[in-house]
């Protein structure tokens, strides 16, 4: 007759509250989107690590663009950080090149000042980027980890092989710290050089058993590693046909995805990226005039909302919803008016915060408008 195993051992709420002050401590600051005013306005100083952050929104919104912008960010903030890019799709490589070379050119340029007589003034960067900032986007480039999957489980298997990489390199950590632990030793020897402790004297045990408690404790708290950063790009390109097959076989395989990556995330500090898609985005002539009840936006004349249901929402830390939408009252009734004429009206961006789990982000919004490709402007 099998005995089944006994239950595990109950673990002190002061050891756990210890473990997640560690963690905040290390907690690095969180992640430019790439635009000064969205830091501010909306997502108070960027994305956090330690969290699970979605950027959804329809083609030619910009989610990619701010999913590169948070990976520039993350490869200049930490010299030694990796990236774990997971793309269903060709993942546009040369785009993040462009992306950290302007970001690097302009780190370099914007703060200096020139003198011209008794004027100082920025001059204006003419010519191609220094050989210098070439040299370091290409060492950069080498520390972000791309895997193309073309199914659920190949994003499991990506994340998998991610986190058994971020394991061995807190275990290399680990050995090298107990190899090099001698404060046991330096305090018994400093004690018995000064003649303070007497040899099997109370006194001297509980010193003993206090340093070893103390050593245990450092051993066991988490390793400092650098920080990291997981893109999962246009995760409802192999979500979705899961779900078509069996709802319910697909509700229970992305959560169990979610959850493990929820616990990676936290565990190890990383700042999580997932690149959603939208759904309902039929427009009508009057509809920014009214709000329906499933809607998800504070702008009445925004449609759609995140993809892979409500499920998905609840499992993630931060939501944030990109749309483009008429700059003015003026461009919106052009837009929108059922006796509107096919004239062109201007457009902007805007990046929305529809859930914030652990702050007070929710709600807030800030505009934007894309240049070039590779850059996010405020609108002026």
């Amino acid at each position: 007759m099998c005995s089944l195993p006994g239950p595990a051992s109950p673990t002190l709420g002061s050891t756990l509250l210890g473990y997640e002050e560690r963690l905040d401590m290390w907690k690095p600051s969180p992640l430019s989107s790439g635009l000064d005013t969205a830091d501010k306005e909306a997502l108070d100083g960027g994305l956090r690590y330690g969290e699970i952050t979605a950027v959804a929104g329809a083609n030619g919104t910009g989610k990619t663009l701010l999913a590169y912008q948070t990976i520039a960010s993350h490869l200049i903030a930490s010299e030694d950080g990796d990236v774990a890019l997971i793309a269903t799709t060709d993942p546009p490589l040369a785009r993040l090149r462009d992306i950290l070379l302007r970001r690097l050119d302009r780190q370099e340029w914007e703060p200096e000042f020139r003198q011209s007589g008794y004027v100082y003034r920025k001059e204006a960067r003419t010519g191609d980027p220094s050989q210098d900032i070439q040299i370091r986007v290409t060492s950069m480039l080498e520390r972000v980890r791309l895997s193309r999957v073309f199914d659920f489980s190949g994003v499991a298997e990506a994340l998998g092989e991610f986190s058994a990489r971020l394991d061995e390199g807190e275990n290399q950590r680990r050995d090298t710290a107990t190899r090099n632990d001698e404060g046991f030793q330096r305090v018994r020897a400093a004690a018995n050089n000064q003649g303070n402790t007497e040899k099997n004297s109370p006194l001297s045990e509980a010193n003993d058993e206090t340093i070893k408690r103390s050593t245990a404790a450092d051993l066991d708290a988490p390793i400092h590693l650098p920080a990291s950063m997981i893109v999962i790009d246009h995760f409802a390109n192999v979500v979705g046909p899961m779900m078509t097959k069996s709802q319910a076989q697909g509700h229970a395989m992305l959560t169990s995805c979610i959850r493990s990556l929820q616990h990676l995330t936290r565990r190890r500090n990383i700042c999580t990226v997932i690149v959603n898609a939208t759904v309902g985005m039929r427009r009508q002539s009057t509809q920014y005039l009214r709000k329906s009840d499933d809607q998800v936006s504070v702008f009445n004349s925004t449609l759609g909302k995140p993809a892979l249901g409500k499920l998905f929402s609840y499992l993630i830390d931060t939501s944030i919803f990109l749309t483009i939408l008429p700059r003015s009252k003026e461009d919106a009734e052009s837009a929108y008016s059922v006796d509107r004429v096919d004239s062109g009206f201007t457009k902007v961006g805007v990046i929305e915060v529809l859930k914030d789990r652990k702050g007070n982000r929710e709600g807030r919004w800030s505009s934007f408008v894309m240049a070039a490709g590779i850059e996010l402007r405020s609108v002026q």
